[in-house]
């Protein structure tokens, strides 16, 4: 494997620093966000996962035995507690006006660790028959012509769980450590619950290449699940996720119902009608809030996709197994969700398939004509300019349907003071 070139490290610094600036200087949140935030101040200034009493007020939480807690998995939130710890040691603390300790924590655990999954990302396409002069513009795209730009700046589980999938997917082609593999895909499954799909997936890709490996593969997944599930049983005296239980969130202002409006029903809550499912599922990728829409470039990569398994390419059994799974994650969310996952730019849930896409999906540049690859860069400028609009708001409220990226370039614009944040 070749060594880093000096521009392409300067690439990632500049990557960072734009993740960190517009972390520090925009300061997005959203109920997501401030489910997470709270968790990590409890942790560490009171010493519990309870979010009584916190800085940050969430309608993202549930209510057991008299105590308020995040409906979130907790993973994000310890490590999010362990960077913390020492800000808060030194004065830095949440809480209006104080914006340092804030960046610092988002951009720790979750732009930090988008980066991590890039470099990832990039090295695995060592492994892939892309050819090496085009893994830079690849990578590339990735990462400033997808959400993950926009979410790689705000708190959010979605960009921390796409990176435990890129670096589970290098260890993978690595060949060397199921065990470690395993972790990597595990956790993301632990970060992301709708993510085990792919611990399933490349666990039974390695149950195939080398029987006597998986073992150790599966060991590490259930080690990096069984402290999340004895989190669920210790507060919720059940292994089901908070999230999944609809009891857990009826309290006085709680806005979530089984059965309320568009966004007010739970994900998970109840289920939806086959027809329903097929048009809102639909939705889910080409409607206004579509994914497809939001990331132009994927279409890119899907075709790429679909090219290595009919040409039964190199990892082509793999590239099927994430093509299989990412359908199952989407047929899941069309099935029991009605939310388009709530005020977001475009729907998150989908973000962590991005860099899974974006490998399989790589050799097919090789083979472009020039006139393909023409049309390729302009899919991908249409992809950077969402991304870059999505960065002024990962999370608008009201909705704007297929215009959100320019109003959020609006709204940003009539902004007296550009960038200021006004704490909830």
């Amino acid at each position: 494997m070749r060594r880093v070139s000096s521009l392409e490290v300067r690439l990632l610094l500049a990557y960072g620093v734009i993740l960190l600036a517009a972390t520090l200087g925009l300061q997005r949140i959203s109920a997501h966000s401030t489910s997470r935030l709270a968790t990590i101040e409890s942790l560490v200034e009171r010493g519990t996962f309870a979010i009584d009493g916190a800085t940050y007020n969430t309608i993202d939480k549930v209510f057991i035995g008299g105590h308020y807690y995040s409906h979130q998995p907790p993973v994000q939130a310890v490590l999010g507690a362990a960077v913390y710890f020492p800000l808060w040691k030194l004065g830095l603390r949440f809480g209006p006006g104080r914006l340092t300790a804030y960046a610092i924590v988002t951009f720790a655990v979750n732009g930090l660790m988008t980066l991590v999954g890039l470099v990832f990302f990039w090295r695995a396409l060592a492994f892939s028959e892309l050819a090496p002069q085009w893994r830079l513009p690849v990578a590339a795209s990735l990462a400033c012509g997808t959400l993950l730009l926009p979410f790689g700046t705000t708190m959010n589980g979605h960009c921390f769980s796409a990176a435990l999938l890129a670096i589970g997917l290098y260890l993978y082609l690595r060949n060397v450590s199921a065990f470690f593999t395993g972790l990597a895909f595990g956790l993301a499954g632990a970060s992301d619950h709708a993510l085990l799909v792919f611990f399933g997936v490349f666990g039974l890709a390695e149950l195939s290449r080398r029987p006597k490996a998986a073992v150790a593969f599966f060991a590490a997944g259930l080690l990096a699940l069984l402290p999340v599930a004895a989190y669920y049983h210790l507060v919720g005296h059940s292994f089901t996720p908070f999230a999944a239980r609809p009891e857990l969130f009826v309290y006085p202002g709680s806005v979530w119902s089984a059965d309320g409006g568009i966004y007010n029903r739970l994900t998970g809550a109840g289920r939806n009608t086959w027809p329903f499912a097929m048009r809102y599922g639909t939705a889910l990728l080409v409607g206004p809030h579509g994914f497809l829409i939001y990331n132009p470039a994927a279409w890119l990569a899907l075709y790429g996709m679909a090219h290595v398994i009919r040409r039964r390419a190199k990892y082509w059994r793999e590239a099927a197994g994430v093509a299989a799974g990412s359908c199952v994650i989407i047929v899941y969310y069309a099935l029991v969700s009605v939310n388009h996952s709530g005020w977001t730019y475009s729907i998150r849930w989908f973000i962590p398939f991005l860099p899974l896409w974006w490998f399989f999906g790589a050799p097919v540049v090789n083979a472009w004509t020039p006139s393909a690859r023409r049309w390729a860069c302009a899919l991908c400028a249409l992809s950077v300019f969402y991304a870059l609009a999505g960065t002024l708001n990962p999370w608008p409220s009201p909705y704007a349907g297929y215009l959100t990226p320019l109003e959020n370039i609006v709204e940003e614009a009539r902004r007296p003071h550009f960038g200021r944040y006004l704490w909830p």
